[in-house]
Parts: structure tokens; sequence; C-alpha cells
């Protein structure tokens, strides 16, 4: 597909399942050079080998946690491509512990990966940005911060919630620089996080069909498309958004 990307670098987090791995099948044909970084190696290694066939493609590790590896992740494709124009941040976690059995090393693991960790990646993508005075930066937030979940504990929506207020704070003082930054808000989505990691039950699933308008769950398709626009010159006079792509499950 033309996304009218061609030879912007991306860098996408949490490539290797769920909505980071789809929006990498998306532009595998688009002529971007692709920056895919994931946790889980050998599942990286997977996909970029796939998307390498149709586009150039860096394939690096990376716990988005750590600030040193998210530097040094950055850093190397800085060095290779000589710049980044787009950050694509889906790596995260759920956590579905209720408010009685969430401890405080629950707490501390999703906070530390959803909402420090896309701190860190933002920050770091953002001093290569700066110097560029140009980038897009898309984050990933969720509907549990806004309305609650049934299917995700407090930790989840907590991290999420911060996931939003970071995102406009950051738009704010970044946008003078010539970087706009956005993120999606899915509702549920049919990923190996939600269907294995939760294990989402039909009932869920029917009760949450049944009050969708569109009539169906997101898939990571879905998500990855309005992530992607967000990059493209279709949106670049948005900045500071929170985009709801929940078929109408869900209105703010």
């Amino acid at each position: 597909m033309d996304f009218g990307l061609k030879d912007n670098v991306i860098l996408i987090t949490g490539a290797a399942s769920g909505i980071g791995q789809a929006a990498a099948r998306l532009l595998k044909t688009s002529g971007a050079k692709l920056v895919l970084t994931d946790i889980n190696a050998d599942a990286l290694s997977a996909i970029a080998r796939e998307t390498a066939a149709g586009v150039e493609t860096l394939e690096l590790q990376l716990d988005v946690s750590s600030a040193d590896q998210t530097k040094s992740v950055v850093a190397t494709a800085a060095d290779k491509f000589g710049r980044i124009d787009g950050l694509l941040h889906f790596a995260g976690v759920i956590d579905a512990h209720s408010i009685e059995d969430t401890t405080v090393a629950h707490w501390n693991r999703v906070i530390n990966i959803n909402l420090l960790g896309t701190f860190l990646t933002a920050q770091a993508v953002a001093a290569v940005m700066r110097r560029q005075r140009r980038g897009r930066i898309v984050l990933t937030a969720s509907d549990s911060a806004r309305k609650g979940a049934s299917i995700s504990g407090p930790a989840y929506a907590a991290s999420k919630g911060g996931v939003i207020a970071l995102t406009r704070d950051l738009a704010m003082k970044l946008g003078s620089s010539g970087i706009a930054v956005n993120a999606i808000c899915p509702g549920i989505v049919l990923t190996p996080m939600v269907t294995r990691d939760v294990g989402i039950g039909q009932a869920v699933v029917d009760e949450v069909i049944s009050r969708t308008p569109l009539g169906r769950l997101g898939q990571p398709d879905d998500m990855a498309n309005v992530a992607i626009m967000l990059l493209t010159d279709a949106a670049k006079f948005v900045n500071g958004e929170i985009v709801e792509v929940n078929g109408g499950f869900f209105f703010d």
C-alpha cells in the first residue's frame, strides 16, 4: 500500500506481534525504511525476514523499560539511516489482576513497561527529530484509561491514562520543533496479548460486539492503519490528539 512514506525511516516498537507486527506488514511495500524492535528476539527475526523482502529493514532487540537499551537502539538506527522520521510505539503489556490482587510488583512492572517505556522511547526519538526539525510520534493508549475495562486491571488503566497525559504534554512541548505527537486509543483488539495473556471469554466478546455499532471486535490491522495514517501528510496538522479506534463502542 502506498502511504506516501517512501524513504521515511520509521521505528516500530512491539513489532514482533499484534499491532506492531500488523504495522510492519502494512509498511513492507511502502518504500519506507523500517527499524523493527521487540523484546522477543526470535519472533522479531521472523517478521524482520518477512519485511526485508520488500523494504530495507533493521532488526534490534529492545526492552523499552531500559533507558540504556532505548538510547542505544535509537542511536544505532540514526547512525545507519541518518534520521528517524516516524515512531510507532506499540510495545506494552496487559495486566488483569483485580484491585485486591494487584501487588507492588505487578504495578511497577506494568507502569515501567507501558508508561516509563513509552516516555523513554519518545524521549530518545525526539532528540533525533529535534535535530531534524521534523518528525511524527504515535503512541498507544487504551479505552481502559477513559472508562475502565472488564478485561484489564487498575495498573493497566493507570499506565494508559499516563500515556494520554504524556501524549498531550509532548505534543505541546515538541510542536515548536516540528514534531507532532498523537496516540491511538484502541478498544478491545484481538491481539495475542488479549487472546493469550488475558484469555478473553466468549461472553465478554459477545457483549462488546453487541454494543459496537460496527458489529465486530477490532483487528490489529484496524489499529495499525490509523497509526500509520498519523505519520503521513494526511495528518500533518494533527497534534496532541487521542484517536479512538473502537468501532463506536465508546464515544468521548
